[in-house]
C-alpha cells in the first residue's frame, strides 16, 4: 500500500449493516480477518463478522467513509 507503513495495514470484507443488514465492503484493521463475531469498520461502524460468499462480494458496494478514511491516511504526513 502506498504510503501506509507495513504496522497499518487494513483488509476489506463484505459486512452487514447492523440496522438495516445490507452488505457494505468495509475496510478493518489488521492483515486479515482472524474470526472475531464483531469488529469496528475503518468508518467506525461495529459491525457482525462471517465468512462472505461470493455473491456479498460481488454485489456488496465499497463503503465510502472507510475508503475516504484509508484515502486521508495515505496523504498524511
Amino acid at each position: 500500500m502506498i504510503g501506509l507503513q507495513q504496522t497499518e495495514r487494513h483488509y476489506w470484507l463484505p459486512a452487514p449493516d447492523p440496522d438495516t443488514g445490507v452488505f457494505a465492503r468495509h475496510a478493518f484493521h489488521g492483515r486479515r480477518w482472524e474470526g472475531q463475531p464483531v469488529d469496528v469498520a475503518a468508518c467506525g461502524a461495529e459491525v457482525a463478522m462471517a465468512v462472505p460468499s461470493e455473491m456479498d462480494w460481488r454485489t456488496a458496494p465499497t463503503c465510502m467513509a472507510c475508503n475516504e478514511f484509508l484515502k486521508s491516511r495515505q496523504t498524511a504526513p
